[in-house]
């Protein structure tokens, strides 16, 4: 996927994700192409759907759709 290609995903998103957690919320949405295709119970399903309507090079993002975003960091120790 192009990082242009992500970035307009993801700025669909979060521009509709209000509207999108009324009908989606804890789903694993499909996007692709800045338009909702569908939602699924789990990545796995969302993903198959995606490589299978527009193949493995395709632009699609499959997202976890969540009220509240968990919070990830890295940390790294030195020796």
């Amino acid at each position: 996927m192009g990082e242009k290609d992500l970035k307009k995903n993801l700025d669909f998103i979060n521009e509709n994700k209000e509207s999108l957690l009324k009908e989606h919320k804890n789903k694993f949405i499909l996007v692709f192409e800045e338009k909702l295709v569908d939602s699924y119970d789990n990545y796995k399903r969302a993903a198959e759907e995606g490589v299978r309507l527009y193949g493995v090079d395709a632009n699609f993002l499959v997202y976890h759709l969540v009220e509240k975003e968990p919070l990830n960091f890295i940390m790294e120790a030195a020796l």
